[in-house]
């Protein structure tokens, strides 16, 4: 046998296997995600809880993580207002009905999943702890990047050559911004869309920030300066969510598209 067919042979059969246990792992992450990835949050947050706001750098993360969370709720908002993907899953299982490549989806292939990273990634910014920064950012990449992988083997195999060259054509994470602008005066944008699949999203990436901010200033000792307006905004916010989740449940609000 030749040497370097063997060693061929083994290095295929290494990829294969890497890539099949990438692909259980992106599944598993999946199916358990609406509930593995809050209890992962909390277990960061405990593990390496919020520091006070009492000097300048912890000013600036968490001035840097509301920065995240506003700009990945804002990707997510787009995405669902111009062209909603539905790729939710089936069964808990990746799952997709049509290959989606308009909308923000024509200017990055996972604009939602780049939004939930960024969410969380600001979640642990505010709280300001540098170990949970650092654990908690590495961790929901790496985890999001498996998802990812089993993805793009899913629509690989579903769609073939019009997924290869929507690929080739269209970034996986940074956004290309080219374009945008045009994009967007292209679409009605479905805002009772938004409403009715993203007012959960949207309370959790309100009230978590909200209730770092409010430990941290109580580590602070200046709780008192601020509890009223806090306790209004959580109040507000609430009220904002049942609203919306009242005219969905009834049928009064109901998408566009």
């Amino acid at each position: 046998m030749n040497p370097s067919s063997s060693i061929i042979t083994t290095n295929v059969s290494i990829d294969k296997i890497m890539t099949d246990l990438f692909n259980q792992w992106g599944n598993f992450l999946f199916h358990t995600r609406n509930v593995l990835f809050p209890v992962l949050i909390a277990i960061v947050l405990f593990l390496w809880p919020p520091v006070a706001i009492d000097n300048i750098p912890g000013v600036y993360f968490m001035a840097i993580g509301l920065a995240m969370i506003m700009i990945g709720q804002s990707l997510r908002i787009l995405a669902i207002g111009l062209s909603y993907i539905v790729r939710g899953g089936r069964m808990r299982r990746i799952y997709a009905e049509n290959l989606v490549t308009d909308g923000l989806f024509s200017h990055c292939r996972n604009p939602l999943y780049v939004g939930n990273v960024l969410i969380v990634m600001g979640f642990v910014f505010v709280s300001g702890n540098l170990t949970g920064i650092i654990v908690g950012s590495v961790a929901f990449m790496v985890i999001y990047r498996l998802i990812v992988h089993s993805e793009e083997n899913f629509l690989s195999a579903k769609f073939g050559e019009p997924y290869a060259a929507f690929c080739a054509d269209v970034p996986r994470w940074i956004p290309r911004f080219k374009g945008l602008q045009e994009t967007i005066k292209n679409y009605q944008f479905d805002w009772p869309k938004v409403a009715v699949k993203e007012y959960g999203t949207i309370m959790t990436s309100l009230m978590v920030p909200l209730g770092l901010i409010a430990y941290k200033l109580n580590l602070a000792n200046k709780m008192d300066d601020y509890q009223s307006l806090l306790i209004g905004l959580a109040v507000l916010i609430l009220a904002a969510y049942g609203f919306v989740r009242f005219l969905k449940k009834t049928e009064r609000l109901k998408p566009m598209r």
